[in-house]
């Protein structure tokens, strides 16, 4: 869902379970990602956020590589 705010839209931001789900992939997975500097994600408080955004931008270039 995205948010309209006076600066502009916020995406929305995804739990590791979620963007496993919607890949169809293991959490561990998608952990390994973030570890490795491929998805970009933010720490908040003990979980891990991804925008939709960056996982749009990932998802784009496993496409091309």
């Amino acid at each position: 869902m995205t948010k309209i705010t006076p600066k502009g839209p916020i995406s929305s931001l995804l739990i590791i379970p979620e963007v496993a789900e919607r890949l169809r992939v293991n959490p561990k997975t998608v952990r390994r990602w973030i570890a490795g500097g491929e998805l970009a994600a933010y720490r908040v408080g003990r979980q891990w956020r991804i925008s939709e955004d960056q996982l749009m931008i990932f998802l784009r270039a496993r496409c091309r590589g």
